[in-house]
């Protein structure tokens, strides 16, 4: 009974096989259409011949005129036209479910990729309800090793309206297996991204031979507009992409730029060449050694990239032996110019009509688009600074980004004497950012700010500080002209120099009737507070007085945050009323980026004296004090001060 049943099933098994292989090539169309219709959801069909030859050891398939239609929403073309594929089946890898193909060639292959900017993208077949939308783009290829492969006439469009992102170029594939070198298979690659020019070439090993479980090396060069990627890639196991380990060298001008071809929303930057060993596993990618340069810093450590996440994260730990304090300015917002821009991937932006004046804060908007895309956190320590305008010593700073939202925890400029440190915040869920600040000036020397001449500092002292304010804007600039809180500025106890005179370009000590020691060189300074009051697109003068021995030094006045132009002037005031001591206010006028000092025109200023008007002037100092340090009033010199205001109240009581 056995026999019978197993030479019936035989049987049976026979006749299905021989029916497959003598089906008629209608059969074979037929069974291509459905299953290509069924897998992607959309409409495909054959208007060519289909041959299929199965009586060998590598059985083979002819298939000319295949077309699958676009999604609904996506042009009206198809998304897949190939106009022949011919490919041969290894036998034996069937049966030890490692697939071989010993040949593919695909003739006049046009590919039409889009994704929206809901999403949707024209390659993800997946269908509403099943669980499998959006799927990770990211996900490895695993690809059956083919042993002889060739793509001619090949043409690839690609529209992304998230990375905001065009391609229109053309492939082909081809191997010569008598080259003399190590260089069978090529694989070109040419046209345009964002209307700039694209070129890919790849040189391979030779792929007839090729087994699964052999590594295979190929050399790749990629050139889109000033970007300049050359890299030696090794995978353990031929078209799995999943694994695989690259030796790479990358330039260009704005590392932000490789957003377009990769995703990840990296930072601006001054002109950048790098360089490391990056290894794959799955989803996860791992560079330890990177090195190179950017701008005039230097630049080292380690960094991964987990694309396994609903987005993905850029995790670092970066170094600089040297770093260049104004390579620093791209991160920060500041625009390029536009000789550098007009090379790079970033599309044309709208023609400015007129020049811009020159603003000191910057005034790029932030890609809040980009920082949706990825999470991110970095670490960056820079043990030595060169910096044009200060004295600096270290920067440290530690950056997460989560789901739209920033934060700088800490930020940290080391001077040789003293540091600025704190935190920035910025919320970029929404349409417009929102940001907040809480910085610190701790323990400042200003002695070492050395005047022009360098032989002597303008001020000596220490400097203590505080910068806490809160905006929306999506650019540092926009930030600012909206923002709400306060900057303070204390010095307890100093002196001014008369190096002074030659930084403000007027005699600012005598102009404002201070008395100067006997050698005629400094005047000493008891306390000194500012406080600016930032709102409706103003820094306003809430307190600004300097109490040296004789002369108290008030200022008023506010700074235009929208325009950056300054509107200050300084006045000296002799504590006890002195005959014929009449001085002309100082006025500090220009912007931001380039104050000038001067002399208030018209009729001279008339002394004031006495408590009740110290009183008057110095009512906000405690408070002030307060919001730097608690311990400042406490100081010696600046409780004189606040001693000095309280009596001013009490007599204006009286």
């Amino acid at each position: 009974m056995l026999k019978r049943i197993a030479a019936a099933t035989g049987l049976f098994l026979l006749l299905i096989v021989l029916g497959v292989a003598l089906a008629p090539s209608s059969f074979w169309r037929w069974l291509i259409i459905h299953e290509a219709s069924r897998a992607t959801g959309r409409s495909a069909s054959i208007d060519g011949e289909v041959k299929v030859h199965l009586f060998s050891l590598n059985p083979e398939l002819l298939v000319q005129g295949f077309a699958l239609s676009n999604a609904p929403w996506a042009q009206p073309k198809n998304m897949v036209d190939i106009k022949r594929f011919e490919a041969s089946l290894s036998l034996k890898s069937l049966l030890r479910f490692h697939l071989i193909f010993p040949r593919v060639a695909i003739d006049s292959p046009a590919i039409d990729l889009e994704r929206d900017a809901s999403g949707r993208a024209n390659w993800d077949f997946s269908r509403p309800g099943t669980g499998k939308a959006h799927q990770n783009t990211s996900a490895p290829l695993h690809l059956p090793v083919i042993q002889n492969l060739s793509i001619t006439h090949g043409t690839l469009t690609a529209r992304d309206r998230i990375r905001k992102l065009t391609f229109d170029g053309r492939v082909s594939v081809e191997e010569n297996p008598n080259t003399a070198d190590n260089h069978a298979l090529k694989l070109r690659g040419s046209g345009t991204l964002n209307g700039k020019p694209f070129d890919l070439n790849l040189n391979g090993e030779p792929l007839i031979g090729v087994q699964p479980s052999h590594p295979y090396a190929f050399e790749a060069a990629v050139a889109a507009a000033d970007i300049k990627l050359n890299t030696h890639v090794t995978i353990s196991r031929p078209f799995d992409l999943a694994t695989l380990q690259a030796t790479f060298h990358l330039s260009g001008s704005d590392l932000a730029d490789v957003y377009y071809l990769t995703g990840l929303a990296l930072p601006n930057t001054p002109p950048y060449d790098v360089s490391g060993t990056l290894a794959r596993d799955n989803l996860a990618f791992r560079v330890d050694d990177l090195q190179g340069k950017l701008g005039s810093s230097d630049v080292a450590g380690k960094l991964g990239i987990d694309t396994g996440r609903e987005r993905p994260k850029l995790t670092a730990v970066l170094t600089s032996k040297q770093l260049n304090l104004a390579d620093l300015a791209a991160p920060l917002g500041t625009e390029t110019t536009p000789a550098r821009k007009s090379n790079t991937l970033a599309r044309p932006a709208t023609p400015i009509p007129a020049a811009q004046p020159a603003r000191l804060l910057p005034d790029a908007d932030l890609q809040v688009q980009r920082v949706r895309g990825m999470d991110a956190d970095v670490q960056f320590d820079a043990a030595s600074v060169t910096a044009s305008k200060m004295p600096m010593k270290k920067v440290h700073f530690h950056l997460k980004l989560d789901n739209g939202k920033i934060a700088l925890d800490p930020l940290a400029f080391q001077l040789p004497q003293g540091e600025f440190s704190g935190t920035v915040a910025v919320d970029a869920q929404n349409a417009t950012p929102r940001s907040q600040i809480d910085m610190k000036l701790s323990n400042v020397d200003l002695a070492q700010f050395k005047s022009k001449s360098g032989q002597a500092a303008p001020l000596e002292g220490q400097l203590l500080g505080r910068i806490k304010l809160q905006g929306s804007g999506a650019s540092v600039h926009k930030t600012a002209e909206n923002a709400e809180g306060d900057i303070t500025l204390v010095i307890p106890k100093g002196e001014m120099r008369e190096a002074f005179a030659e930084l403000t370009g007027i005699d600012l000590a005598r102009g404002l009737g201070l008395i100067l020691t006997k050698n005629e060189r400094n005047t000493e300074v008891r306390c000194g507070v500012a406080n600016f009051k930032a709102g409706g697109g103003e820094l306003k003068v809430t307190t600004l007085v300097i109490d040296t021995t004789h002369v108290l030094v008030t200022g008023q006045g506010d700074i235009n945050l929208e325009s950056e132009a300054l509107d200050l002037s300084l006045r000296g005031q002799p504590k006890q009323a002195r005959m014929l001591r009449l001085r002309t206010p100082i006025t500090l006028r220009g912007s931001l980026l380039e104050p000038k000092f001067g002399v208030q025109p018209g009729k001279l200023a008339a002394q004031t004296g006495g408590a009740v008007a110290l009183g008057a002037l110095l009512t906000p100092v405690a408070a002030v004090l307060a919001f730097v340090d608690g311990g400042l009033a406490k100081d010696a010199n600046c409780a004189a001060l606040v001693g000095q205001a309280e009596q001013g109240k009490n007599l204006s009581k009286e």
